[in-house]
């Protein structure tokens, strides 16, 4: 059984988690872990919070250890928010650089997955994240593909039209753009 340390150095991004067992089961590699925090705080409300009203077991599937897919086991518990006037009564505690809320992968195999659709696309980045021992479906690489935010162009100054030619192969000519002035 390898030790907690040899874990983390392996897998540094679950330092915010406590790993209770590592077992391979097939070709998987199965990691169990719960939260190492005492509390969690709100999302809404940003306070923290130690009234736990239940737990549960959260599968996402991780990075890739020796070439064989990970899912880890996390088992994650849900609090009471005892604030006023906040409207969030429960909330799941998430952890920050591992889990999202609702997400089925990790962060880290979320972000790798999300450069294959951009390389790839959708079908050809499914077969890639399969090679890679990362399954996902392409409609989830290209819903995250989409979701991805555009980098913020400029507004084009001038624009001008491709050339084109006025007798076959001879005499090329452009249409300059109607702002533009003609000396």
């Amino acid at each position: 059984m390898p030790t907690v340390d040899f874990v983390t150095e392996l897998l540094p991004h679950l330092k915010a988690v406590e790993v209770e067992q590592v077992s391979s089961e097939g070709r998987w590699v199965r990691v169990r872990a719960r939260v190492a925090a005492d509390e969690a705080a709100c999302p809404d409300c940003g306070a923290g919070s130690r009234r736990v009203h239940s737990r549960y077991r959260r599968r996402l599937l991780d990075f890739t250890v020796g070439g064989r897919p990970t899912v880890l086991e996390l088992r994650v518990r849900r609090f009471f928010c005892d604030q006023p006037g906040c409207g969030r009564k429960t909330f799941a505690e998430q952890v920050a650089g591992l889990t999202r809320r609702y997400a089925r992968h990790s962060s880290g195999a979320r972000g790798q997955l999300q450069e294959v659709a951009v390389a790839l696309g959708g079908r050809a980045g499914e077969r890639l994240g399969g090679r890679l021992a990362l399954p996902t479906g392409h409609s989830t690489l290209l819903r995250w593909l989409r979701a991805l935010l555009l980098p913020i162009s400029a507004v084009p100054q001038v624009l001008g039209v491709d050339d084109f030619a006025l007798r076959r192969g001879h005499v090329y000519a452009t249409i300059p753009p109607p702002w533009v002035q003609a000396n």
